[in-house]
């Protein structure tokens, strides 16, 4: 599978339907223990065509699945953390012990096999029948007892939702879970909105409809939450029905914003949040001429994107100076800008819309530019930041920041002890930016939000939040790895930004580096985000150790440095 092709897995019944009794295959030879080195990982033949991941940590031996189920890397390829493996291309971590997905993105875990090591020192490999055919497998998990009294309320249907009531049930909570979604479908993968323009409904949702039936994980589709009270504990739905609950977390994640400009409400003027705005959007932008306001990474996948499968002219109209400017820097975003003005898009930096004009009928016809050009578009699409929906939240007793999100603790904890939040709208900590809090609109935020939340508000033990923020972006086949999260004041380069092989090291005032960006250059941006989260700084001094890679402090029990 290719770095950014859909995980089906997703969607396969047999990530739902498990035997009741396990069986094993005969055990297979698949190396000898002296083969692999203390902290190192190998690959080695093991049935049916498929390898094992065979990784030595502490003097034991564990065997694994060898592909990443997210999109099928070879962890081989990845990183070899103190207790887990993290795949070299998204970041997705695993628990060494178990196989259990720990970070994310994905969804399923990785199959782990039993180990036994005979006295010549040949490594015997069984997996359980059912693990053979896929790369991944779905973590056990509990079904509602009606005799537990409790009830957790999830808003949202996202991803940090969705990871919330699969993590309770994997936690042992047998009480009753609720989702209200405001949208009419199952909880699924917002990414693929832009990265992959042809996919379907079902091939995005996390999860099946029988997934959610066999755990008994209610869901309210097509129905939102409109009122709170902190204090009575209850939510009220857009259907005027009044829920109570013993705790809650709140993921409603956030919705585009438009901007004041006159004319913005005609017809075939476009925000990108939802699959129903992805339709809307794909039909509207056969037209002669699209326009896309703004130089995100959002915005700039879905103008790759419609010229990829429209015969159309597509603009970008930006305010900055190059794209992705305040995350990238001047120089990447100077190289992006000639990647897309080399692919055919215009790209009008420095640039806004202050006008959008109609026709007799109410449809988009033309811009006015802060320059004075007026521009032909007869589809206009918006990618002007977002705001957190968190106006239901208005007046029920839980503060809300300026900009609708909501303090959390460590714990993604709120005010209110029996409240969690999750994804977009939480203000919490991030462990690798020395636990100052900022609201991050990732999906592998969202998705560890929703882990880490429920571990807490099942209550059989606590777990902080620890994360390194990971998110990757494709343009015009390009790979752009990117890891950690800070105000940076120098960049450091290594390689060469030109042909796109390099590596991007953002330092701060202190000459520590905080984040990280690269184009083939994998496993490196792992290797930093795995780094990070063992707390192990590196300052700009670590980069200029030749004979020393700082990628070697990765090898070896954790020390202070």
């Amino acid at each position: 599978m290719k770095p950014f092709e859909i995980d089906v897995s997703y969607i396969r019944a047999k990530d739902v339907k498990r035997p009741l009794v396990e069986t094993y295959t005969a055990p297979v030879a698949v190396c000898h223990a002296m083969d692999v080195r203390e902290y190192e990982m190998r690959e080695f033949d093991f049935i049916k065509g498929k390898k094992v991941l065979i990784a030595k940590q502490r003097g034991r031996i564990h065997a694994l699945g060898s592909l990443c189920p997210h999109a099928n890397a070879p962890l081989v390829k990845g990183v070899l953390g103190e207790g887990r493996i993290r795949c070299p291309w998204h970041g997705s971590c695993f628990n060494l012990e178990t196989g259990d997905i720990e970070d994310y993105p994905g969804v399923n875990s990785l199959p782990r096999y039993k180990v036994d090591v005979e006295r010549g020192g040949l490594v015997m490999v069984r997996a359980r029948v059912q693990d053979v055919p896929s790369s991944g497998r779905m973590q056990k998990m509990v079904k509602r007892d009606l005799e537990n009294p409790l009830v957790y309320l999830i808003i949202g249907g996202g991803i940090a939702a969705q990871m919330c009531a699969a993590t309770l049930r994997k936690e042992g909570f047998t009480g009753r879970i609720l989702m209200i979604c405001k949208e009419p479908h199952l909880p699924y993968n917002r990414t693929n909105l832009t990265k992959y323009p042809n996919a379907k409904m079902k091939q995005m949702q996390f999860r099946p409809k029988e997934f959610y039936d066999e755990y008994n994980i209610e869901m309210l589709l097509d129905t939102e939450a409109v009122k709170a009270n902190m204090e009575e504990k209850t939510i009220t739905t857009s259907d005027d029905v009044r829920f109570f609950y013993n705790k809650m977390l709140i993921a409603t994640g956030s919705s585009a914003r438009k901007p004041s400009i006159k004319g913005i409400d005609l017809k075939n003027v476009f925000t990108l949040r939802d699959y129903e705005d992805w339709e809307h959007i794909r039909e509207a932008s056969k037209a002669k001429n699209v326009v896309c306001i703004g130089s995100s990474y959002i915005v700039l996948e879905v103008a790759q994107n419609i010229i990829s499968y429209a015969h159309t002219k597509v603009t970008i109209v930006a305010r900055s100076q190059v794209p992705m400017l305040a995350v990238f820097g001047l120089t990447i975003g100077e190289r992006i800008l000639k990647l897309f003005r080399d692919n055919m898009i215009t790209m009008l930096m420095q640039t806004t819309v202050t006008e959008v004009e109609g026709d007799a009928d109410g449809n988009v016809i033309q811009l006015t530019l802060s320059d004075g050009q007026q521009l032909p578009c007869q589809c206009l699409i918006i990618g002007a930041g977002v705001r957190c929906n968190t106006d239901f939240l208005v007046g029920s007793g839980l503060p809300i920041n300026a900009n609708g999100s909501i303090e959390a603790d460590m714990y993604l904890k709120t005010l209110f002890d029996d409240v969690y939040v999750g994804g977009d709208l939480a203000h919490a900590p991030v462990h690798s930016d020395n636990n100052r809090c900022s609201a991050i609109g990732h999906e592998q935020i969202a998705q560890y939000h929703g882990r880490v939340a429920a571990i807490n508000m099942a209550g059989s033990r606590l777990v902080d939040l620890r994360t390194v923020p990971f998110y990757t972006t494709s343009l015009f086949k390009i790979d752009f790895r990117c890891a950690g999260i800070g105000r940076y004041s120098d960049i450091v380069f290594e390689g060469d930004v030109g042909t796109f092989n390099f590596v991007a090291y953002y330092l701060d005032n202190l000459d520590k580096v905080i984040s990280i960006v690269a184009c083939n250059r994998d496993p490196i941006v792992s290797q930093f985000a795995e780094l990070r989260s063992q707390g192990r700084i590196l300052r700009r001094h670590d980069l200029l150790d030749v004979k020393k890679p700082w990628t070697a402090r990765l090898k070896g029990p954790i020390k202070c440095y």
